[in-house]
């Protein structure tokens, strides 16, 4: 064990003091600089739209028409219930309206006669009053018979369960030929088309965060669009945490419900050094970087702190902050993995 330790150390010292004659790598001039300090949340997915359909009308369950996974449209029928009796109700409604029309033509032309023998006089006016209030009473059984109908027609809607939204159904709550009544959950589901991203914030942070703050949530490396953010105004009583919610834009991300982000947060400044996670190296738990020397670099253990996920959109490699072993104005190579495939040659 002394033995190989022994052969590990001078293998470090060797290193550190070995230097690579490479004029044409890219290098970059270390500078301490000061960048937004970012707290990094874990938040789940959530959809916006979703919800338990439950039934409006009393009925059993004639078909089920989707399941479980199945994508439907805005409007599809997902479930038909029986529909007799409202058929029924329907049909009587139809023809109570039929019933008012008729007496009502007959009322109106009946006050229509009725006018011009009560201006010349031929008949008495408690007679024509009797006639206008008949006609209007007539008038008013047509408006009743008209709303029965369309009371009818909506209980008879009530037996096709349609989807209020597109979306994927999540679980089915009946199965065919079970009995329902007003209220009773059917079938439940999600929209993929709106997320949102939902965090529990620490109180110490209350006070840094509000709606007009430039929040960012990141997943696998990509930035999503953050729009509606909305603070709870209230703490939990068990965490003493904030919930914070705020919608997302994931065209490209493949999220889903359920999932983690990162919700990131800016709660002031930092200053410390950053370098491109290019530029590191790594042997074990130890953490290199190839420092400029002369004509060529040499390689130098740091000590690294957090990675920044937040440093430029259009940039795929992350930086990382360096804690120790890097100095303000020292210049390293860009691509670490270059200078040890030409360190091989």
């Amino acid at each position: 064990m002394t033995h190989a330790r022994t052969l590990l150390s001078g293998l470090l010292i060797a290193l550190s003091s070995a230097s690579l004659w490479a004029n044409d790598a890219q290098t970059l001039t270390v500078k301490l600089d000061t960048y937004p300090n970012w707290f990094a949340l874990d938040a789940q997915i959530e959809a916006v739209n979703q919800a338990t359909t439950s039934a409006q009308t009393s009925g059993r369950v004639q078909s089920i028409e989707v399941d479980v996974n199945d994508y439907v449209k805005a409007g599809d029928l997902i479930i038909q219930l029986r529909n007799n009796q409202q058929k029924a109700a329907v049909e009587q409604a139809q023809a109570g309206l039929n019933q008012a029309k008729a007496m009502d033509v007959d009322a109106q032309s009946k006050l229509k006669r009725a006018t011009p023998l009560f201006e010349q006089g031929s008949i008495s006016k408690g007679e024509y009053d009797s006639i206008k209030a008949n006609a209007s009473s007539s008038a008013a059984q047509v408006k009743a018979s008209r709303a029965l109908l369309a009371q009818a027609q909506e209980q008879l809607s009530y037996t096709q369960i349609r989807a209020p939204y597109a979306g994927i159904v999540k679980s089915r709550l009946v199965e065919v030929g079970e009995s329902v009544s007003p209220g009773t959950p059917l079938m439940t589901g999600l929209s993929l088309n709106e997320l949102r991203a939902v965090a529990h914030l620490p109180q110490r942070f209350i006070n840094k965060i509000n709606q007009d703050s430039d929040l960012k949530v990141t997943y696998q490396g990509h930035h999503l669009d953050v729009t509606n953010i909305t603070i709870f105004p209230f703490a939990d009583s068990s965490s003493h945490s904030f919930k914070i919610r705020t919608d997302i834009t994931a065209k490209d991300a493949e999220l889903f419900p359920g999932m983690w982000v990162k919700l990131m947060l800016p709660i002031g400044d930092v200053s410390t050094l950053r370098i491109p996670e290019t530029a590191l190296t790594r042997k074990g738990q130890v953490s290199y970087v190839y420092v400029k020397k002369g004509e060529g670099f040499a390689l130098r253990q740091v000590r690294t702190g957090e990675k920044s996920t937040m440093a430029n959109k259009t940039n795929t490699s992350a930086l990382i902050d360096v804690l120790a072993g890097l100095k303000d104005g020292d210049v390293i190579a860009l691509e670490a993995q270059s200078i040890m495939a030409a360190q091989e040659i």
